[in-house]
Formats: C-alpha cells, sequence, structure tokens
C-alpha cells in the first residue's frame, strides 16, 4: 500500500518534523526572491516532499512554471537550453515564478554541468524569476564552488523529528484503519535505523501492517 503517495504533504503547513525549515521557506513563499536552496539530510526525512510543498504554495504552475531533474540525468546542453531559453520567459499559466527543482545534487557527473550551473547562477547570470530547490543526502563531496551559490537548510533524522512523525503515523492509522484500533505493536522503533529515523522507512511498515490487517479482515 503506497501510504506515501495518498499522504503526500500539499502545503509547508502539512511537512512535520522540520519546523525551522519551514518558518523560513514561508518567508519566502511570502516573499519570494531569486534564490538558491539546497535541502540537505538523509534519505526520508522530507526533502523532497518539502521541496513539492513549496512549489504548491508558491503557486508555481507545474505544467510551465516548473522543471525537474535528477542531477545525474541533468546535461550541459539541457543546462544551456533552461538558462538560455526557458528561464528567460513568463510562464505559460499561473505564478510568474520558475523552480528548478535538482533531486540528489551530489550525483552531478559531469565537470562540465557543474561548471555551467556554477556560472548561471552567480549573481551576474541568475534568472529575475528563478528559485533553485536542490536536495542532497550528503554535500560534503560537492564542488565548494558551486555549493556557494545555495543556502543549506540541514534535515534533522533525531528524536524530534520521529516524535512528530509518529503522531502523524498515528493519524495515518486512524484514517485508514479506524479510530479505535490500536496501532501495530512495535511502531516507535520501525522507522529507526543506526540512530536515524526514516518516514519512508515507517511508512512502508505502515502500509505492510495496514494489509496484513486486510487480509486478517478478508480471511476472518
Amino acid at each position: 500500500m503506497r501510504l506515501s503517495r495518498s499522504y503526500q504533504p500539499r502545503t509547508l503547513d502539512e511537512v512535520v518534523g522540520q519546523p525551522a525549515v519551514i518558518r523560513q521557506l514561508k518567508r519566502l513563499v511570502a516573499w519570494p526572491q531569486p534564490c538558491c536552496l539546497l535541502f540537505e539530510g538523509l534519505g526520508g526525512v522530507g526533502k523532497s516532499a518539502a521541496a513539492k510543498a513549496l512549489i504548491q504554495d508558491l503557486g508555481v504552475c507545474p505544467f510551465s512554471g516548473l522543471v525537474e531533474y535528477s542531477a545525474s540525468n541533468l546535461s550541459i546542453d539541457e543546462v544551456r537550453r533552461l538558462f538560455g531559453q526557458t528561464f528567460r520567459l513568463r510562464p505559460m499559466a499561473g505564478n510568474p515564478w520558475h523552480v528548478l527543482l535538482i533531486e540528489e545534487l551530489e550525483l552531478i557527473v559531469s565537470r562540465h554541468v557543474n561548471a555551467a550551473l556554477k556560472d548561471e547562477l552567480g549573481e551576474q547570470h541568475m534568472p529575475e524569476r528563478l528559485i533553485v530547490v536542490a536536495t542532497s543526502n550528503d554535500a560534503s563531496g560537492l564542488d565548494e564552488s558551486l555549493l556557494q551559490r545555495f543556502e543549506v537548510f540541514p534535515f534533522s533524522a533525531g528524536p524530534t523529528f520521529a516524535e512528530a512523525c509518529q503522531e502523524r503515523l498515528a493519524w495515518i492509522w486512524q484514517q485508514e484503519a479506524g479510530p479505535y484500533v490500536p496501532m501495530p505493536l512495535g511502531m516507535e522503533q520501525m522507522g529507526w535505523r543506526n540512530g536515524n529515523y526514516s518516514m519512508r522507512r515507517a511508512m512502508t511498515a505502515l502500509g505492510g501492517a495496514l494489509e496484513l490487517r486486510c487480509g486478517e479482515e478478508v480471511a476472518a
């Protein structure tokens, strides 16, 4: 059961466990400005969810204002086309801003792409109505000159994040299983691994518990 898709945060208010980051992103929504943001943290801490919620709250049109790439698939030709043409034109619908979303920025494999991005994201070349949002599991290996173009937002995977996620999971369980059905035993531990909590891992476990419950009800 793909609970992560059904309960994907649609606004910044629905993103749990990262209050300091969300406060800063809400200020950007209120007063948009050209910028480069890097969401850094382990998998399952809400980086992509926060990026997509930000895009939604900004009112950027997903069909004409949003461009998404995995960093490993970003070519030098695409960088030149985006910054030379796409981002110079007003989106055909919705908010007049463009958003470039680059997932897993640390996976840029081409030094030419790295150099081109560094140049295009500099103050002299940055398009007037562009917000760049990148995610990274670990930015320590990024080229320092490229990293300097970004404001880094660290995402927590610790106890406070886990507590917020578990409250959200309990609510989801009630929606799916019913308000009087107790949570499965051990759910508090299912998102943890090596001292870090992953909402993605916990959601997968919760989905498995729901499927098991449905199977038991059918068998009965």
